[in-house]
């Protein structure tokens, strides 16, 4: 939007607007109540319009010394008028305020007895925002007054060429608006567009009360105005952009929270929230949990756009320890997508949840995605996908419990050098998933399959469990489980001190 789309702004604004004090309020830095601004104000174009320049150019070289004098402080007084409203302007007040100064500055300097500022509606009506006159008049014509725009009026006129236009005399002159300055008691007006964007938003004219033409030079002075009133608008409506931006990134983040923290919802709500996190209702979803090192930073920058571009939808929020979203997977392929994503995004570490249908069970899969954040990954990526196994789920779903439930089968290994214990456990586990084949284990491993039975006779003898009984392998398999997915180095030391991993 810029000066020169037509943006909606209030029916009304102050006539007994003081600009001194309130140019005085905005250089010490008080601005209107509920609007704060940070915008740039091109001050070039500012001083565009109040250039002292412009002075010599617009003096009748035929004029005497006294009028000459005259003459030059009416233009130094418009000049400084300018000022104190590009002040207003630049310092984010209120439109409605500057529309207010505006009017007021403008029956200062023209001169004239009135001056209104209209704003032109979509059903061939225009809207009295501001003005400045006598109270009798405000009486008959109150700010906020909407009135059909018919007739061969200043209205009609400006609307139609989007070109400054006057009238001489409002005698013959027909439509709703023309009988309202009548009964105002107006004799002559002049009237200049307010563009927008192009587009003709509204009209500030002035008006006098005594038979006969307005000065010839009236346009050109308050042409000068309606640029600021274009200015303020477009101030104006980028901030309330701004603002409804941060109020639906407030309500967003309030709404991803109440699904990670598991808040109650109907059917008819949990459709409401999903809409508005642009989420499909129905799943599946993973959960993504990524560490943040430093409390502030994003290890997923940008990460919900990037994946609206390949057509996933999902829902982020940053806290203190970790960067969390909620993620809509159609398949295990977008899955996939999703998992290669972030792999080459972030170096921190990641875990991601199995997929669940339902978003009220968001809290569940942030729990296992957190507790995929203190095992080790499968590969090279930083990213460990749960998989959703029966001893997977058993591993995560109490940690506390669990580490300290499997600490007694395990500390037995406490004095084994690091790589010596770490080569048992990842015998285990090779063993496990080749079927409890030991030929399997060998080949994967890369030795004699008697090495094998040596380490796992070496297991049995220190945990006083035998691997030819499912109870006691169930149990073993479970305690490796829970050290692989949920302890970090040297836990083992840790235990033997009472004090579980974390």
């Amino acid at each position: 939007m810029t000066p020169n789309s037509p943006s909606s702004v209030d029916e009304s604004a102050s006539s007994t607007v003081d600009p001194d004090a309130q140019a005085r309020r905005a250089s010490d830095g008080e601005l209107s109540a509920g609007f704060q601004s940070d915008l740039t104000i091109d001050e070039d174009a500012l001083d565009g319009l109040v250039t002292a320049e412009e002075f010599p150019t617009e003096f009748d070289e035929n004029l005497g010394g006294g009028k000459l004098y005259a003459e030059y402080r009416r233009l130094a007084a418009e000049q400084a008028a300018l000022r104190r409203l590009a002040t207003l302007v630049a310092r984010g007040v209120e439109p409605l305020e500057v529309f207010g100064a505006v009017a007021e500055e403008m029956r200062r300097c023209v001169p004239a007895d009135t001056v209104g500022l209209w704003r032109f509606e979509t059903d061939r009506e225009i809207t009295f925002v501001a003005a400045a006159a006598d109270p009798e008049a405000l009486a008959k014509w109150p700010v906020g007054t909407r009135t059909p725009v018919e007739g061969n009026t200043l209205a009609t006129l400006v609307q139609r060429t989007g070109r400054p236009a006057r009238i001489d005399s409002y005698d013959n002159v027909a439509g709703p608006i023309a009988a309202r300055v009548r009964e105002v008691g107006m004799q002559a007006a002049v009237g200049v567009p307010i563009i927008v964007d192009g587009r003709v938003w509204g009209l500030a004219a002035v008006g006098s009360l005594q038979p006969g033409p307005m000065p010839a030079d009236t346009e050109a002075h308050i042409g000068r105005f309606a640029e600021l009133i274009a200015i303020a608008l477009v101030a104006g409506y980028r901030d309330e952009q701004k603002r409804q931006l941060l109020a639906e990134a407030s309500r967003r983040v309030s709404l991803i929270d109440s699904l990670l923290e598991g808040r109650a919802f109907d059917e008819w709500s949990l459709r409401e929230v999903a809409g508005s996190l642009r989420l499909p209702v129905n799943g599946p979803f993973v959960v993504v949990a990524a560490h943040v090192p430093t409390v502030g930073d994003e290890p997923l920058r940008e990460i919900e756009s990037k994946l609206r571009s390949l057509d996933i939808f999902s829902a982020w929020r940053l806290l203190p320890d970790v960067q969390v979203g909620v993620v809509h997977v159609t398949s295990d392929q977008k899955l996939d997508v999703v998992v290669a994503l972030l792999s080459r995004t972030t170096t921190a570490r990641v875990g991601v949840s199995a997929p669940f249908g339902d978003l009220r069970d968001t809290p569940r899969a942030l729990h296992v995605a957190r507790m995929m954040l203190r095992g080790p990954t499968d590969s090279a990526s930083s990213v460990a996908v749960f998989d959703g196994s029966i001893l997977a789920t058993a591993a995560v779903s109490a940690p506390e419990v669990m580490v300290q439930t499997v600490g007694a089968a395990l500390e037995c290994f406490g004095d084994l050098p690091d790589e010596d214990r770490e080569i048992l456990f990842e015998t285990f586990r090779v063993w496990q998933d080749s079927d409890a084949s030991v030929g399997g284990a060998a080949e994967v491993l890369i030795c004699h399959p008697n090495t094998v039975r040596h380490r796992l006779r070496r297991i049995e003898k220190r945990t006083g469990r035998s691997l030819s009984r499912p109870r006691d392998v169930a149990e073993l398999c479970l305690a490796f489980e829970v050290h692989r997915r949920l302890c970090s180095r040297n836990p083992l030391r840790r235990w033997m001190s009472g004090r579980p991993p974390r």
